[in-house]
């Protein structure tokens, strides 16, 4: 059964023949309180992330100059696409899924481009003016999601092959 985020797919696969305990649908219980601030979130990154992934652009043009000047229109295609994903990962209030549709594949292409430093500035610049032009609420929900990216890109290869597979079991 697909539901909206994989928490509450694996409440509802493991009650099949049973109801829930009060304990497993404490998940359900905060997805639903967080809903109305998840939503006013996502929608605050949908109308926000061209002029956002700009100005974290030109901070990184300022530091990468030569990096912007080769790869400029791939770093704002990357970004905003990492944006959206933001955007629905918040909505769903799924962490999981976050990892799974955007982190290990970015990673492995921006490996196999060796531009893992630069893109850790550039993500740097966009965790900055994130917190610097969004409402601290939604700066709150979105944060987590930037952590997973430096993390993830911070990696040498070989742990990230190994967080890889950790994550997949």
């Amino acid at each position: 059964m697909r539901t909206i985020n994989s928490t509450l797919e694996e409440l509802a696969n493991e009650s099949e023949g049973r109801y829930l305990t009060k304990t497993e649908l404490q998940p359900v219980q905060r997805y639903l309180k967080t809903f109305s601030v998840r939503l006013k979130t996502y929608d605050i990154i949908r109308e926000r992330a061209d002029k956002l992934v700009n100005l974290a652009l030109r901070k990184f043009m300022s530091l990468q100059p030569e990096v912007m000047r080769k790869h400029g229109s791939r770093c704002q295609y990357d970004m905003s696409e990492v944006m959206r994903y933001i955007a629905l990962a918040v909505l769903r209030d799924d962490e999981r899924f976050f990892k799974e549709s955007l982190i290990f594949w970015q990673a492995n292409i921006l490996t196999a481009y060796r531009q893992n430093g630069a893109c850790v500035v550039a993500y740097r610049c966009l965790q900055e003016t994130l917190n610097e032009y969004l409402p601290a609420q939604a700066y709150q929900l979105i944060e987590p999601y930037i952590s997973i990216i430096m993390q993830t890109l911070d990696l040498p290869p070989k742990l990230m092959a190994s967080a890889q597979r950790a994550s997949a079991s």
